[in-house]
């Protein structure tokens, strides 16, 4: 009986400690619903099971209380609802220190690659400047894990929110050029491969594309609200000024990423149809493609995190819209949005971490290779250098034309590849042009 007695008193003291860690309209809100339910005020599993009596909750303080206030009492109810606390913060810090440090390395290989055949080409100039915007970008990832990225919204005080919603925005001005600059150079590189005049226009013209896209992105994201700090105080819903929707632009800007990403795995492929090459060669080649398909799933996969966030009411680690943090979807707690809802925040970011300095992983390809040739050379053989392609021309060619040439090659003092050749002959065989790789 004294058991029992403790226990009830108990419950009725952690009920009253609920109410006042509760804002007063959101504890207002819970006495009037309790007038309309079973439970007993003492209740608190009860309390936390009754579906109906939450629902009711959730819809008063929606119309009674400012966003602060709703969030208190959110965390408020999931304490006493011994609601299991998530942290994934660790996850898109890890994923930034395995892919940054990755990228950092072989840009640092592409650059010794220069120094080292003592030639420096656009393709150069872009993969260090698109390391050099990706940069800012893993540093801010962190920024994000102390502002709370990875936890529930309403177990995070006002400042932090604001501010992973501020370090969001940065991340994203600063994805932008980055991952554009990465397509760029993959584009240039295609043309030292093939400088066929009609495919350097069509690189020509992809490469314009990629910078209207990247400018027109950059800016739009730059001044996605106005004045600009109302994107990162717009959860609070109080700051006047004006925003455009945020979910449409990243659900356009995704897909277009993907279609380009498409565009420029596709456009070497029927000049690689015309080359003849060894295994070895023909692997390398589908190795490094292969790498342009795996950034494209992680685009793809990356988008559908993005349309499952537009209906998240638990943001913390992307721009927070203007809509109040309650799940309108009721589960066991209403007031507690679904565990998949952190996760997919989370995913968003990390895998923009992972497809931005993967690109630049690729986009180092051909200078790992040269590298690791002259590293070993009896593995990666390079002494036998021609290209040769089918004798069919491209459709709309006016003319052809069969040329033999008879070359005798010395190599230069100090001179080595930096790509992989695409067509071998052996030794003494005339009728070979000397590969562009």
């Amino acid at each position: 009986m004294r058991l029992s007695t403790w226990a009830l008193g108990f419950a009725a003291l952690a009920t009253a400690a609920l109410a006042q860690t509760m804002p007063k309209c959101a504890s207002d809100c819970l006495a009037t619903s309790l007038e309309d339910s079973t439970c007993s005020a003492t209740d608190a599993d009860c309390i936390c099971a009754d579906q109906m009596l939450m629902a009711s909750v959730q819809t008063c303080v929606l119309g009674s209380c400012t966003v602060v206030e709703g969030l208190s009492a959110q965390n408020a109810t999931a304490t006493m609802c011994k609601q299991p606390i998530r942290d994934k913060s660790w996850v898109a810090p890890t994923a930034t220190i395995v892919t940054g440090s990755l990228a950092i390395i072989c840009v640092l290989i592409r650059v010794f690659d220069c120094f080292a055949r003592k030639e420096y080409k656009w393709a150069d100039l872009c993969a260090v400047v698109a390391l050099a915007w990706s940069i800012p970008m893993d540093v801010f990832e962190f920024y994000m894990k102390s502002a709370g990225m990875g936890k529930d919204v309403w177990t995070l005080t006002p400042t932090q929110i604001t501010n992973a919603a501020k370090y969001t925005w940065v991340t994203q001005v600063t994805y932008i050029p980055a991952i554009c600059l990465t397509k760029v150079a993959i584009v240039c590189f295609f043309m030292q491969v093939f400088p066929g005049p009609k495919f350097r226009l069509l690189c020509y013209g992809t490469i314009i594309w990629c910078f209207m896209f990247m400018v027109s992105t950059t800016i739009t994201t730059i001044l996605s609200c106005v004045p600009v700090e109302k994107l990162w105080t717009n959860w609070m819903g109080v700051q006047e000024g004006i925003c455009y929707d945020n979910n449409a632009f990243w659900w356009a800007h995704s897909a277009i990423n993907i279609a380009t990403d498409l565009w420029i795995i596709g456009m070497p492929i029927p000049m690689l149809l015309k080359l003849q090459l060894k295994l070895k060669k023909k692997i390398y080649l589908v190795l490094m493609f292969s790498v342009g398909i795996v950034i494209t799933v992680i685009s793809i996969v990356r988008f559908s995190g993005l349309l499952k966030y537009s209906t998240s009411s638990n943001i913390t680690c992307a721009p927070l819209p203007p809509s109040l943090p309650f799940n309108p979807k009721p589960s066991k707690n209403p007031l507690t949005p679904p565990i998949s809802h952190t996760d997919n925040n989370v995913m968003v970011a990390t895998y923009s971490v992972i497809e931005c300095n993967i690109s630049i992983v690729c986009c180092c390809m051909p200078a790992i290779l040269s590298t690791l040739r002259r590293a070993f050379p009896t593995v990666f053989d390079s002494q036998n250098r021609s290209l040769r392609y089918d004798s069919t021309p491209f459709s709309g060619s006016a003319i052809q034309k069969t040329v033999t040439h008879k070359v005798t090659y010395m190599p230069r003092a100090g001179h080595s590849d930096d790509a992989v050749e695409l067509v071998d002959r052996e030794p003494g065989v005339a009728g070979g042009q000397k590969s562009p790789w």
